[in-house]
């Protein structure tokens, strides 16, 4: 770098900032303080809920419901005032704090659905669209704003549906089980080639795989280790888990092989 410097290669501004980095005199903290918005996000919305919960019938609903409307609706224009234009590729984030806001509003939205159906029970027995609801919401959300941590939470959400829905058509047992995850995983992988195909958020791919080959995998390991004898499980497990080794090698995904 001195070379550089005396040389006149390297402004000295520059110089500054890389020696202040070469010689850890300036230390990032990037990864720390996203730790910390993040876990700070979910404890918040954790702490909601317990607190509607806890004092919905001391309080009343309104107190409950009309601060987290809101709070939604705020983080929601917020994020609409401060996000650029949509695009179908790679868009970076406006800000350190936008994706988290954002991530506060959707979390914050399923709080006040649970909170709805505690108190008001509008759906009964069908209470579970609203984790479909809600699912649909956070896609549009992710891919609107370009944001994991909404992408990942409308999987996770897809993912309840499915779940609460086989077990409304009173599908118990473990073969029903097995089928519904494999379903479920089926349908995310489905999701990602369409979307892949389509060129919408094609830098998406990996978060919907890294779900359907953990749900596929291990719905398929389940299934051979509880098999007595020779089942047509262990077959298409091991397709699979040859499926997943081939495209971890061919894409340089290492976590796929390591699945």
């Amino acid at each position: 770098l001195d070379t550089w410097l005396s040389a006149g290669r390297l402004l000295p501004a520059r110089y500054d900032a890389i020696a202040a980095i070469v010689s850890r005199r300036r230390i990032s903290l990037f990864v720390e303080l996203n730790a910390l918005l993040y876990l700070g996000v979910l404890a918040f919305a954790g702490g909601l809920a317990w607190t509607a919960r806890t004092y919905s019938d001391q309080w009343g609903d309104l107190a409950i419901l009309v601060p987290a409307t809101a709070l939604v609706a705020g983080c929601f224009a917020w994020a609409f005032a401060k996000a650029p234009p949509y695009s179908t590729e790679r868009v970076a984030s406006p800000s350190l704090v936008f994706d988290y806001v954002l991530y506060l509003g959707c979390l914050v939205l399923g709080v006040e659905f649970g909170y709805a159906e505690y108190r008001f029970e509008f759906l009964r027995d069908q209470w579970d669209y609203y984790l479909l609801a809600s699912a649909i919401v956070y896609f549009a959300a992710a891919y609107r704003f370009d944001n994991r941590f909404v992408l990942s939470l409308g999987i996770a959400t897809l993912g309840g549906w499915f779940g609460v829905r086989f077990t409304r058509l009173h599908w118990f047992g473990d073969e029903p089980a097995r089928l519904m995850a494999l379903m479920y995983g089926m349908v995310v992988a489905g999701i990602a080639l369409a979307t892949w195909q389509l060129r919408i958020k094609r830098h998406f791919l990996d978060a919907y795989l890294q779900v359907a080959a953990i749900v596929v995998l291990s719905t398929l390991t389940w299934s051979v280790l509880e098999s007595d004898r020779l089942s047509p499980w262990l077959p298409a497990s091991v397709a699979a888990a040859a499926l997943c080794i081939a495209g971890g090698v061919r894409f340089r995904r290492f976590s796929f092989v390591v699945y």
